[in-house]
């Protein structure tokens, strides 16, 4: 963890998966409602742009199906590939035009701004344990459960993660880079039922972070053993404060040693879910993060050093909703962030 980043003081932000299918619509309310802390746009379900660089993989497009091959069967693609590890080449990993448009067009469109106000910019892979859950072998087991294809899943997140930080601090020097890695089946690994070990999940997780000099963000929009992230190697935890807040509030003895050694909490008080967006409204959701900083606060947590280690956002991605109701969903987080603001005393960003 670093000290050295700045801290948020409640500034709203997003995850990355959109509902909105027009870049410039994405654009536009992405930078009227999160002028300092932009998120890159997420604008497909596929997750075509994660693959490039990753050997072994049967993409069957008929059955929209990916598979892992047992790397014995594909041990050229194997050996190139950790050559291309071994020698550190990013660009082999790139994210194209081609399969993630949305990435270039809104760093383009970020270059070309008067972004005046921009101080950090969020960008997402997808974290390590839930792409090797996701995956699986061609036996039909997740490839998470293979050593070698899931150190192949871990590192390719890593390398793509770098080129991605590598690719924005080359277009926007000086502004700090956050990378997410979400990681939502965590609560699958740590249920009486689930399978991996403790530290074999927290090793992923630090493993998809490896060699970034920038922030490191994980998301879990369930109720999970909060240690596996608070003792992690990251530096912003962001959870589905709508729903958890006072379970995450049980674990204050390791959320209380996160933020004193310079962590900070991405409050997800805004629901995505359309009956519960529809029914609060900014002042019940206000008061509800308020309760959630209080309960936070009873564990022995520093409230102030909280409060400025705090960040607000929508509980998870809004791609589910309609875009009129993401754009409402944006704009609650940005007004809710102003009330965050006033009520602990920092300055709102001028316009």
């Amino acid at each position: 963890m670093n000290n050295s980043f700045k801290k948020p003081n409640f500034t709203p932000t997003m995850m990355a998966a959109v509902p909105y299918r027009d870049m410039d619509r994405a654009a536009d309310v992405i930078l009227k409602c999160f002028p300092e802390a932009p998120c890159l746009p997420i604008m497909t379900r596929s997750l075509r742009w994660m693959f490039e660089g990753i050997p072994c993989l049967i993409i069957d497009r008929e059955k929209k199906q990916v598979l892992m091959s047992p790397p014995e069967e594909r041990e050229s693609e194997v050996i190139e590939f950790y050559e291309r590890v071994e020698k550190d080449d990013l660009d082999y990993f790139a994210t194209t035009p081609q399969t993630a448009p949305f990435f270039h067009e809104m760093i383009d469109r970020l270059s070309q701004s008067d972004a005046s106000d921009l101080k950090w910019v969020i960008f997402r892979t997808v974290g390590p344990v839930v792409l090797g859950d996701t995956i699986k072998q061609v036996n039909g087991n997740p490839s998470i459960h293979h050593e070698t294809l899931f150190d192949i899943i871990v590192k390719s997140v890593s390398m793509k993660a770098r080129w991605l930080e590598k690719k924005i601090r080359e277009v926007l020097p000086g502004v700090d880079v956050i990378a997410d890695q979400p990681e939502p089946s965590l609560v699958g690994f740590t249920s009486a039922g689930g399978t991996g070990s403790r530290d074999d999940v927290i090793d992923a997780v630090n493993g998809g972070f490896a060699g970034l000099t920038c922030l490191k963000w994980v998301h879990c929009c369930a109720n999970i053993d909060w240690s596996l992230l608070t003792d992690a190697n990251i530096d912003i935890i962001n959870f589905d404060a709508y729903r958890y807040a006072d379970k995450a509030a049980l674990h204050g003895g390791g959320f209380k040693k996160f933020i004193e050694g310079g962590g900070m909490i991405g409050w997800g008080i805004v629901p995505v879910v359309e009956d519960l967006l529809l029914r609060e409204n900014v002042k019940s959701l206000s008061d509800k993060l308020k309760k959630g900083m209080e309960l936070f606060a009873s564990s022995g947590i520093d409230e102030t050093l909280l409060a400025s280690a705090s960040w607000v956002l929508p509980s998870c991605e809004t791609i589910l909703l309609t875009p009129e109701q993401s754009d409402r969903a944006f704009e609650m987080t940005q007004e809710i962030s102003y009330i965050m603001k006033d009520h602990y005393g920092f300055n709102r960003p001028a316009h």
